[in-house]
């Protein structure tokens, strides 16, 4: 018998109500994926590591993505978030900023400073072609951080 087989009758015959629940939790958060990843908050200077940590790898194919994954999953690990959705979200985020970046800003004129901070806290949404910031209230959010006076 093998290891999916054995979690199967484990989870079948040996586990209690309490752990059938608590990882039906972890594979179907409330909400939905896009709720769970959108719990995650980061700071702008965490974002930018981030980016700095998987810039090396381009992406060419599906491997470099999983790359990408498991470079932002230690990335989460070592910075202490607690949610399994944290590298996830951080790897959504990553890919909603090239977005928005080759669709709205290709000439980055955007500051990075507020562009980072934004990308760490605005909600995600799904889209046709994936996660994406929305366009305007993105916009609307990295200017008031550019405005701010500090």
């Amino acid at each position: 018998m093998g290891a999916v087989e054995n979690a199967r009758d484990w989870l079948a015959n040996d586990a209690s109500p309490g752990q059938r629940a608590a990882i039906e939790r972890r594979l179907n958060p409330e909400g939905g994926l896009l709720a769970a990843l959108n719990q995650v908050v980061f700071t702008g200077p965490q974002m930018r590591a981030a980016l700095d940590a998987i810039a090396h790898v381009q992406i060419r194919t599906q491997a470099d993505a999983v790359q990408h994954a498991r470079i932002l999953g230690e990335f989460v690990r070592e910075y202490g978030f607690a949610s399994n959705y944290a590298g996830p979200a951080l790897h959504a985020r990553a890919v909603a900023m090239d977005r928005w970046c080759r669709l709205y800003d290709p000439m980055g004129d955007t500051d990075r400073d507020a562009f980072f901070e934004a990308a760490g806290r605005f909600p995600l949404s799904q889209t046709d072609t994936g996660m994406a910031f929305e366009r305007e209230g993105f916009a609307e959010l990295v200017q008031f951080i550019t405005d701010m006076p500090f």
